[in-house]
């Protein structure tokens, strides 16, 4: 008999155990929620999650808070939203270098794309690259020459390596065949703030990090990753004009969460975010910032992050970078 009614309790226990955890997931959200930002802050993924943070909060009724967790080109922050719990609270919110370019330049990652499950893309923000008003050059034909003829004496800075940033730039150099040696920062901020203070020679990252210098003068942009001439700044030239469309990579911003997260948490999200984007104070926003919406839902994303995966995977044979 008491061999039965420990049996009993134990069931009761797990049957408790088991329809408490089941509705913590049928009322999800019911507390806050961490986006985790693998980037310092004033980046394009920190500038982006700040933009529809407030409308998704109040859609979702609970507080997100945003959490900078920098650190290896955003590996850091990707391999902490991988390794939590699956149960939507911990959110990646991120550019999409950290799970294409990254997973196809270092094969010793503690995650891969398959440890993320989409929520949605969102945002898009077209690259610059950029010189300082003090350097020998004013324009893109001008920072080649200079260049070819000096190989090796010019430095770039980026947001840190297997980030858009840096890839662009070694796209830029395998354009035109230049020497220009990589110095990785922790992020778009330090990096633009090293070009800025002469430490670097150039600097590349998305518009709606550098349009606020480059609009002082502080900043020269030579040439652009967007498809055609941006209306804003419409004197500088795309690399796809320039004869080199496979050069032009964009910095596209997404959420994620991890792989085993309930299909019904991702639905609850995915939706919120949607409706995000419908919202016509946040479009403003995101073009005020100098950037572009273009949400994409979780099928539609991860698509793209695999056929961008791949294409990375065969440029980084033509570059012959490694992790």
């Amino acid at each position: 008999m008491r061999q039965m009614t420990l049996v009993s309790l134990i069931v009761l226990l797990l049957l408790a155990l088991g329809g408490s955890w089941a509705s913590d997931q049928s009322d999800y959200p019911n507390r806050e929620i961490e986006f985790i930002i693998p980037f310092p802050p004033a980046g394009p993924a920190d500038t982006a999650a700040r933009i529809i943070q407030p409308r998704l909060s109040a859609i979702l009724g609970v507080p997100i808070v945003l959490i900078n967790k920098p650190g290896g080109g955003g590996a850091l922050g990707a391999d902490f939203v991988a390794r939590g719990k699956p149960d939507g609270y911990r959110v990646f919110a991120t550019t999409n270098s950290t799970l294409t370019i990254i997973t196809a330049t270092q094969p010793d990652l503690p995650y891969q794309l398959n440890n993320f499950a989409s929520v949605g893309s969102y945002i898009v923000d077209l690259g610059v690259i950029t010189a300082r008003p003090g350097s020998s050059w004013k324009t893109l034909e001008q920072l080649v020459d200079y260049a070819k003829k000096n190989p090796g004496k010019l430095t770039y800075g980026s947001a840190g390596q297997g980030t858009v940033s840096f890839f662009t730039m070694e796209l830029f150099k395998l354009s035109y065949g230049l020497d220009i040696a990589h110095v990785p920062f922790q992020g778009t901020a330090p990096a633009k703030t090293a070009v800025l203070g002469g430490h670097v020679d150039l600097a590349s990252s998305g518009f709606a990090s550098l349009a606020p210098s480059i609009r002082a003068g502080q900043l020269i942009p030579l040439v652009t990753t967007a498809p055609k001439r941006v209306a804003a700044f419409p004197n500088v030239p795309t690399m796809a004009e320039k004869g080199f469309p496979e050069a032009s990579v964009n910095i596209w911003m997404g959420l994620f969460v991890p792989a085993k997260t309930p299909n019904e948490t991702i639905d609850k999200l995915t939706k919120a975010l949607e409706k995000t984007m419908q919202d016509a104070a946040v479009a403003s926003a995101v073009e005020k910032a100098g950037m572009l919406v273009d949400y994409r839902d979780p099928k539609a994303t991860r698509k793209l992050l695999e056929s961008e995966h791949e294409a990375v995977k065969q440029a980084v044979k033509k570059l012959g970078i490694r992790g």
